[in-house]
């Protein structure tokens, strides 16, 4: 008997439908109202979740049709999806604005729907899971855009989250809808602090990989990174100390280049002096030197240049000090053995000090802490950072190597290469 009255009642309902539709009878409106009277059978057997799909099938063949809408939404409303329901509402309303029930419904749903999504964020918050809270609270702002308690709750997610730019905008928002809210300006300001700070970091993060890498071609780029610091932060006493160092090995080469440049003017004008003075007169072997004054002059200019640099250098100290930060330990070694300089080079480190001695280019003795020899010569040359200073004076001291500079780099290379070749082994054993 009841599945009789439940056909006459679909039979009726599918009559009215057809009639309503009017010129929307097209196929799209039949297989609509074929499965919105297919739904209302399922809602009669209590089958809902076959009501829906009936109810969404409808909608697909015609997404006008209103009875479909309000229908799904009372569904999901029942099983608790409640944003869903508020946007078929939404979507019901904007097909039939007078339905002033719906927007009633509309209402409700939404103060229900706002208080959910707020007491949802405020747990994830307490977790610590803002990334989860941020949806549920940009949901709220579509309900109630205007509200500065969502928008304040987004500001400390977003700031938890370490997105400073996106945090400082709600917190504006929060500002202009309550400009007597002092916590907002407060933690505004502690945001402009944190990002002024990240700022100044991040230049300094790039001023600092310049200078790992750095070599006297990159001189503009590392001067140019530090000048950028400064611009943001003057008083930073890491960039100024550096700006000041490359400034003072700049300086240094200059000072090396002016100096050869005058030694070299120097003892061509004492040979250029020396012909002159020589005598019409002269002896047969002086007469065939004259004859043939671009050697004789040479050879003169050799002689003087040797005594000259030998003489300058047991006077007065080889400039050369600065920062291993900027310049490699290994351009310094080469520099004094491509320069032929004899003196000490003096290497200051956290974990002490260490000396390389150099006898006309070449290293002759090394010492740091408890080594000697080409063992500390080997660990000196794996420091990356210190102080380095010159000393155009060799001390009494005891050889310890012998071999020139080059055997020694690639000794170092064996050396690395024996260690690895070790460590593979012992890896393979474990």
């Amino acid at each position: 008997m009841r599945f009789r009255h439940i056909r006459i009642l679909t039979g009726i309902l599918l009559v009215c439908l057809l009639f309503t539709a009017g010129p929307a009878g097209a196929a799209g409106r039949i297989e609509a109202e074929k499965a919105f009277v297919e739904a209302q059978k399922a809602l009669a057997s209590g089958d809902n979740v076959s009501a829906e799909k009936h109810l969404m099938k409808a909608l697909q063949s015609d997404a006008s049709f209103t009875s479909a809408i309000w229908q799904l939404s009372q569904i999901y409303e029942k099983r608790g999806k409640l944003e869903y329901a508020r946007e078929l509402i939404l979507r019901g309303l904007n097909q039939d604005p007078q339905a002033a029930w719906a927007r009633e419904k509309l209402s409700q749903l939404e103060r229900i729907l706002t208080r959910k999504l707020l007491n949802e964020a405020e747990s994830y918050m307490s977790a610590g899971s803002y990334e989860m809270a941020v949806p549920k609270l940009s949901l709220y702002l579509g309900i109630k855009p205007h509200d500065p308690i969502p928008l304040e709750m987004l500001g400390r997610c977003h700031l938890s989250l370490g997105n400073l730019q996106t945090s400082k905008e709600y917190l504006i928002q929060v500002i202009q809808r309550d400009p007597s809210n002092r916590d907002i300006t407060i933690l505004l300001d502690a945001v402009d602090d944190r990002i002024s700070r990240s700022s100044i970091d991040a230049t300094i993060g790039r001023a600092r990989t310049v200078l790992a890498d750095y070599v006297p071609e990159n001189r503009e780029k590392a001067e140019s990174a530090l000048q950028d610091v400064l611009k943001i932060d003057p008083g930073n006493k890491w960039a100024k100390e550096k700006l000041e160092e490359l400034v003072l090995i700049s300086r240094q080469k200059e000072n090396l280049a002016d100096e050869g440049a005058k030694q070299a003017r120097e003892v061509i004008e004492k040979g250029i002096d020396a012909v002159k003075t020589m005598d019409n007169p002269i002896p047969r072997t002086v007469s065939i030197l004259k004859s043939n004054m671009t050697v004789g002059m040479l050879l003169i200019a050799i002689v003087l240049l040797v005594l000259n640099l030998r003489k300058k250098s047991r006077l007065r100290s080889f400039p050369l000090q600065g920062s291993l930060n900027l310049i490699p330990i290994l351009d310094i070694v080469s520099l004094l053995n491509g320069n032929l300089k004899t003196g000490r080079l003096q290497l200051t480190f956290n974990r002490g000090r260490g000396e390389i001695f150099f006898e006309k280019g070449e290293i002759v003795h090394s010492r740091f802490k408890s080594f000697d020899g080409k063992t500390a010569f080997h660990r000196l040359m794996e420091m990356k950072s210190g102080k380095f200073v010159f000393f155009n004076h060799l001390p009494n001291i005891k050889h310890t190597i012998s071999e020139p500079l080059s055997l020694l780099l690639l000794s170092m290379k064996s050396m690395e290469q024996s260690v690895t070749h070790r460590e593979k082994q012992q890896g393979v054993t474990r």
